[in-house]
C-alpha cells in the first residue's frame, strides 16, 4: 500500500509543512506514506504523469487558494486514469465547503481542520483494510494532536540550503480580524519552549539559510516568544535568518532590549498594519494603535539590524481610494525594507464572507477570491491601486532605487502620488506586462524622472545630470557591472587621478582593509569606481566594494574620497550619504 501526499507549492523555494507534519504522525505505518511536491509553475500534464508513475493506492492533496487552479486541472484527469484509487483532500481551501469539493472532484473524502490526528486514523484504516468505514468528512477540530505530541518532521529532509524551512511553534490566534480564517477557531496551542529551542538548534547546526515561523502572531504570549528570541540571540550561527509575523503593539521594553542585540540579518519581522484608518480598524475587529506601532517600527529600524516588512490591505471596509492613499503614505513614511500592498481576499468561512453583502463587496468567484469592488472602492480604483502595487514591488521593494526614489519624491505631494504617477506613465507606454531587463528598469526610471524632475531645477541639464548620478549610485551600490550603462557619463577626465589613488590603496589598504591581500590588478577587478560631480558638494570619488554586503539591503560597501575641484551649486536634496557605509578620506599626497 502507498499513500501519496501531494503538495503543489507557489514556488520551488517554498515547501509544504502540512504534508511533512501529516507523514510524521503516521506512526508504524509511516513507511506506507510518500510525499510528492510540485509547483504551480509546472504544467498540469507533468504533475499528472509524475503522480501516475508512483502507482499510489491512495492520494491526498493539500489544498490552498494558490494551488486550487492546478488541482482543478489535475484531479479530474487522475480520476479517469486511476478510477480505483481513493482521492482525499485537506487544507483551508476545502475545509469550509467539504461537500462541494467532494462533488466537484469526485473525492472519497475531505479532512478538515488540524489534520495530524485524522490522517493517522486514515492511514491506519487503509493499512488494516477498514477504510470503507471512514466517513466522507474527517473533522480534525474534533480530534487533534497538541503540538508537543507531533513528531519533529524535518530530520530526514534534504536540500536545507535550497529552500525555505517553515516551522510552527504555535497554532491559532488570539485576535479576530474579520478577513482571516484564524479568527474562526480562537483556541491557542503552544509547543513547549524547550522543544522549540532543541529543534531550532537542529536548523542552526544545519546552517539553514531561513526558517520561517508560520505562527499567526508569534509574540502573542510573551513567556513563549521571549525565551525563543533569547535562544536565537545566544546560539546565533552567523548564517540562519528567522522570520516572524508579529504584532508591534505587543513589543514591550523586554522584547526591544533583546532584539537590539541581534546580529544584523538574524531576524526579520513581518507586521500587518493593513490600514491606518480608525473606522476601518474597528470594522474589521482589529485592535491597533498606529502611533504606537509607528514609534516601535522607527525604533527597530534605527538599529539597522532587523529587516522589517509592513503589510497593507486594499479593499477593506470604510476606506476609499483617498483614505487608502493616507494609509499608504503613513506606512511609507516609516521606510520599511519591504512594503507589501495586498488586496482583500474573501476567504471561505471568514467573517468577511458573511458580511460581504453589507459592504456591497464584490469579489472573484475563483481563487484567490480577490476583491473587485466595494461600497467605497470601484473596480477602476482597484485597477489604479494594482498599478501602484506593481510600481512599489519593482522600484521600492527591490531595494535597487532607494536614493533615486528619495530624490524623485521631492517632486510630488506624497509617496502615493509618486507611485501613482509612475504607474500611469508605465500604462501610457504599454510597459505593464513587458519583461524589462535590469538596466532597462534604470533607463525607464530615468525617462520618467526627466519628465517630472527637470522642471523643478532652474537648469535642466544640471537636473538631468543629478538624476543620472543618483541612478548610477543606486546601480553600482547593488551591481558589480562589467559594462557601463548607456546613460552613464564619461569618466575619462578622472581616470589618471583615480588610478593613482588605487595604486596607493593597493599598498596601504586604508579604504578596504579586508582586501589587504589584493594587488593593484586584483583591486581594480574587485572594486568599481565612479566620480560624482553633482550629488556631492564637489567632485567626489566613490569606490564600491562587493566582497561584503549589507545583510539587510544586499548593498555593497562604499568608500567616499573627496577630490580637488570647484564647488558645485546644487539644490537642497536628501543627503545621499544617509544609510551608506562610507569613509570620507582625502587622498594623501605622494
Amino acid at each position: 500500500m502507498k499513500i501519496l501526499l501531494v503538495a503543489i507549492n507557489a514556488k520551488y523555494i517554498h515547501s509544504n509543512p502540512a504534508v511533512y507534519s501529516l507523514r510524521s504522525c503516521a506512526g508504524k505505518y509511516a513507511s506506507c506514506v510518500e510525499i510528492a511536491e510540485f509547483t504551480i509553475n509546472q504544467q498540469p500534464g507533468y504533475i499528472l504523469q509524475e503522480i501516475y508513475k508512483k502507482r499510489p493506492s491512495v492520494i491526498a492533496f493539500s489544498c490552498y487558494i494558490w494551488n486550487r487552479g492546478t488541482m482543478d486541472a489535475v484531479i479530474p484527469d487522475l480520476r479517469m486514469l486511476l478510477p480505483h484509487v481513493d482521492l482525499w483532500a485537506g487544507g483551508p481551501e476545502v475545509s469550509y465547503d467539504a461537500g462541494d469539493a467532494i462533488r466537484r472532484w469526485g473525492l472519497r473524502g475531505v479532512m478538515t481542520g488540524p489534520g495530524e490526528a485524522v490522517f493517522s486514523h486514515l492511514v491506519a484504516a487503509y493499512a488494516t483494510g477498514t477504510d470503507r468505514e471512514l466517513p466522507a468528512v474527517l473533522e480534525g477540530s474534533r480530534q487533534w494532536l497538541p503540538l508537543d505530541k507531533i513528531p519533529f518532521w524535518y530530520e530526514d529532509i534534504p536540500d536545507f540550503g535550497r529552500r525555505i524551512v517553515y516551522y510552527e511553534s504555535s497554532r491559532g490566534c488570539p485576535f479576530r480580524c474579520s478577513y482571516c480564517l484564524s479568527s474562526i477557531h480562537r483556541d491557542m496551542d503552544f509547543a513547549s519552549v524547550d522543544r522549540v529551542c532543541r529543534e531550532l538548534d537542529f536548523f542552526l547546526e544545519k546552517k539553514v539559510p531561513q526558517v520561517k515561523f508560520v505562527d499567526r502572531t508569534f509574540n502573542c504570549k510573551k513567556e513563549h516568544a521571549l525565551p525563543i528570541l533569547q535562544h536565537i540571540l545566544e546560539h546565533d550561527n552567523g548564517v540562519t535568518n528567522f522570520h516572524f509575523e508579529i504584532s508591534a503593539d505587543l513589543l514591550d521594553e523586554d522584547y526591544l532590549a533583546l532584539m537590539e542585540k541581534l546580529r544584523p540579518g538574524a531576524v526579520q519581522l513581518e507586521i500587518g498594519v493593513q490600514s491606518t484608518c480608525p473606522e476601518t480598524i474597528a470594522e474589521i475587529h482589529r485592535s491597533m494603535d498606529f502611533a504606537r506601532v509607528a514609534a516601535t517600527v522607527r525604533r527597530i529600524l534605527s538599529w539597522g539590524n532587523i529587516h522589517v516588512h509592513l503589510d497593507l490591505i486594499a479593499g477593506l471596509p470604510c476606506e476609499d481610494i483617498r483614505r487608502f492613499a493616507v494609509s499608504f503614505n503613513d506606512v511609507y513614511a516609516l521606510r520599511p525594507q519591504q512594503l507589501q500592498l495586498g488586496f482583500l481576499k474573501v476567504l471561505k468561512g471568514s467573517d468577511m464572507e458573511r458580511m460581504a453583502s453589507c459592504y456591497d463587496l464584490v469579489y472573484s468567484g475563483q481563487p484567490p477570491y480577490e476583491v473587485l469592488s466595494t461600497r467605497w472602492l470601484s473596480y477602476e480604483d482597484l485597477c489604479r491601486l494594482k498599478q501602484v502595487e506593481e510600481m512599489v514591488e519593482i522600484y521600492y521593494n527591490s531595494g535597487q532605487f532607494t536614493h533615486t526614489l528619495e530624490l524623485m519624491l521631492l517632486c510630488f505631494e506624497s509617496a502615493y502620488d509618486m507611485y501613482a504617477s509612475l504607474g500611469a506613465w508605465h500604462e501610457s507606454r504599454n510597459l505593464f506586462g513587458a519583461q524589462s531587463s535590469r538596466i532597462r528598469k534604470y533607463e525607464i526610471l530615468l525617462e520618467w524622472g526627466i519628465e517630472n524632475f527637470c522642471g523643478e531645477v532652474s537648469e535642466a541639464n544640471n537636473s538631468i545630470s543629478l538624476l543620472t548620478e543618483y541612478l548610477l549610485y543606486d546601480l553600482y551600490l547593488r551591481e558589480h557591472m562589467k559594462n557601463r550603462p548607456a546613460f552613464a557619463p564619461s569618466q575619462e577626465l578622472w581616470k589618471d587621478a583615480v588610478h593613482d589613488l588605487l595604486h596607493r590603496e593597493s599598498l596601504e589598504h586604508r579604504l578596504f582593509p579586508d582586501l589587504a591581500g589584493y594587488n593593484y590588478r586584483e583591486l581594480t577587478k574587485a572594486l568599481h569606481w565612479e566620480v560624482f560631480t553633482h550629488i556631492f558638494a564637489k567632485p567626489t570619488l566613490v569606490l564600491f566594494g562587493y566582497g561584503r554586503r549589507d545583510p539587510l539591503t544586499n548593498n555593497g560597501i562604499t568608500a567616499v574620497v573627496s577630490l580637488s575641484g570647484a564647488k558645485i551649486n546644487m539644490p537642497q536634496l536628501p543627503n545621499p550619504n544617509v544609510g551608506w557605509e562610507s569613509k570620507d578620506l582625502s587622498p594623501q599626497k605622494s
